[in-house]
């Protein structure tokens, strides 16, 4: 059912609907229900997350990237994103991905069996990695601001 729900919302977004009040909370129920058991991360105080105990995800912080993602992809296909905008993105995903390379050696080692998760990409994973990182960045930015929609619709 968790997973049913999910796609449907997933698929929703993916064919430009906005996220409503009602899907949010639909995927903030569907992400819940396959998320590691609060056991896991039980030391860091943490209720329910996945990945790597160094990088943990939260469920929120699971919905918060779905959510800068379907916002940015919407503004960025309606045209209402400008120049300015797409640089400032640029500029912080460069220095993201700078920092987050000089970290993925260590990162590899201290993830144990998820090491394979910080393997060097292929470039065709690289080209779309970045992308969808400037999408998150965009997208966040976009929430952080308070230029983003979340449609009432139920």
């Amino acid at each position: 059912m968790a997973r049913t729900r999910f796609v449907r919302v997933i698929t929703e977004l993916g064919n430009g609907k906005a996220l409503t009040v009602r899907g949010r909370a639909e995927l903030l129920d569907a992400v819940r229900d396959v998320m590691e058991p609060e056991s896991v991360f039980a030391a860091s105080g943490l209720v329910r997350a996945l990945g790597p105990a160094q990088t943990p995800m939260t469920v929120e912080t699971v919905i918060g990237y779905i959510e800068a993602l379907s916002i940015a992809l919407g503004r960025t296909l309606d045209g209402t994103v400008d120049a300015a905008l797409l640089d400032r993105a640029r500029a912080i995903h460069r220095a993201s991905a700078a920092g987050y390379l000089a970290q993925r050696g260590d990162l590899a080692t201290e993830a144990g069996q998820l090491a394979r998760l910080f393997r060097e990409p292929t470039l065709q994973e690289q080209f779309d990695q970045a992308g969808r990182q400037l999408l998150l960045v965009l997208g966040m930015h976009l929430v952080h601001s308070g230029t983003r929609t979340l449609s009432d619709a139920v």
